[in-house]
């Protein structure tokens, strides 16, 4: 009779155990899982940051990147250059 009680009360505890730290460790689990998502995001930042800071560099410091840039966004021409534009087929 006595092991009965003893297992029923170790049982009644564990329901009791179980109940209050489920929750959290379910809690835990979602906020882990949040923080892989953030840290993935924080290094694709990085990783953009670090090809903005080369590019910034070049525009500030390599008259051959200025120039090309100048050319292909702005379109910008030499004195005696004549820009020429090609329609494609599809209008644009």
């Amino acid at each position: 009779m006595e092991k009965k009680r003893i297992g029923w009360k170790i049982g009644i505890t564990a329901v009791i155990l179980f109940a209050i730290f489920l929750p959290g460790l379910s809690k835990y689990h979602r906020l882990k899982a949040r923080q892989t998502k953030l840290d993935s995001g924080i290094e694709k930042l990085r990783v953009g940051e670090a090809g903005l800071r080369k590019e910034q560099d070049k525009l500030q410091n390599d008259a051959t990147y200025i120039e090309k840039v100048a050319r292909d966004k702005l379109q910008v021409a030499n004195k005696d250059e004549t820009i020429v534009r090609i329609k494609k087929k599809d209008g644009k």
